[in-house]
Formats: structure tokens, C-alpha cells, sequence
């Protein structure tokens, strides 16, 4: 059950992924969380740095598409001016609806970037995705539900610390 939870990197924020070592690996496709994964929970919209990433990752070629657990509102309102697809409600670690946003894709030409244990990195790993687990942007302006999700995630990280697999140093468990 914990291997749900284990992720193949690890970076304090989204502008330290490698992303040419990613398209040498044959990488095409990166999907991202949105919330304290591109910017905090209460940020409308993109800031000119993810906007920056963004560019780069399309200049590199890799398309890049936003899943999130959030309300389609939300995703629609950040994603607006960008030309990418956003999906707000996908409800990881479900893979229904990912299944259905890969298509066209083999899941060793995907990746997935997020900020929890619980849903980005477990939705990516029953898919069988490179995962990629950024330190979430904003703590302070999770929703309840995702404040929840994050006690969780510190029992989880214990398990993994217990049987020697790695833990994101975000989390502090004792």
C-alpha cells in the first residue's frame, strides 16, 4: 500500500525540475496539480514566473495539461489566457478521468508534478507515471479538506520513514 505514496524526485518548487533531462527521457507530457503545486490556493491566477515555466516547457515541446481536485471555476479562471488544458475536478487519486486525459499518450511519456502524498502522488503511481513531489507553496491557505489530507499524509510519511523509503522533508513526523 505505501508504494501509492512514494515519488521518483523530489524539488522545492516547480522551477527546479530539470525539464530538458525530462524530454531526454522521452517525456511529452506533464501534468500538473494547480494548487500549492504551480501557486498557493488563494493566487487567481498565474504569476509571471509560472508563466515563464510554462513557456519553457512548451518551447522544450512537452505539452502541459493542469489536474486538479479543485472546482472548475477555479481551474477554468487560472487557466483562461493560457492555451493549455485544465481539469478541475478529477478527484485523485481516481485514474478514471486521468485515463481519459492521457489518451493519446504512453504513461512512460507522461509525468506527474504535485504537492500531496495522498492525491497527486497517488493518482500518478496507479497510473504508473513518473512522479515528481514539489513542497506545497502556501500551507496556510489549504482548504479543510486538503488540511485534512495533510494529517493524513504525516501518518503515511511514518510508514514510509519506518520501512526506510524516502520522505518528503516537508513533512515533519517524529
Amino acid at each position: 500500500m505505501l508504494k501509492y505514496f512514494t515519488y521518483d524526485e523530489y524539488v522545492d518548487n516547480i522551477f527546479e525540475i530539470d525539464l530538458e533531462k525530462l524530454q531526454a527521457a522521452g517525456k511529452r507530457l506533464i501534468f500538473t496539480d494547480l494548487d500549492n503545486t504551480l501557486v498557493g490556493s488563494d493566487v487567481p491566477v498565474p504569476t509571471p514566473e509560472v508563466l515563464a515555466w510554462l513557456a519553457q516547457a512548451k518551447a522544450l515541446g512537452f505539452v502541459v495539461k493542469i489536474a486538479s481536485n479543485n472546482n472548475d471555476e477555479r481551474v477554468r479562471i487560472f487557466a483562461e489566457d493560457l492555451d493549455i488544458e485544465a481539469h478541475g475536478l478529477v478527484y485523485k487519486p481516481l485514474i478514471y478521468k486521468m485515463k481519459r486525459y492521457m489518451k493519446g499518450y504512453q504513461k512512460g511519456e507522461v509525468v506527474f508534478v504535485g504537492d500531496q502524498l495522498l492525491t497527486d502522488v497517488a493518482v500518478a503511481r496507479r497510473l504508473g507515471l513518473y512522479t515528481i513531489l514539489v513542497r506545497p507553496v502556501k500551507l496556510k491557505a489549504d482548504e479543510n479538506i486538503t488540511k485534512f489530507n495533510r494529517k493524513i499524509e504525516r501518518r503515511i510519511v511514518k510508514g514510509l520513514k519506518k520501512r526506510g523509503l524516502p520522505v518528503p522533508p516537508h513533512i515533519e513526523v517524529s
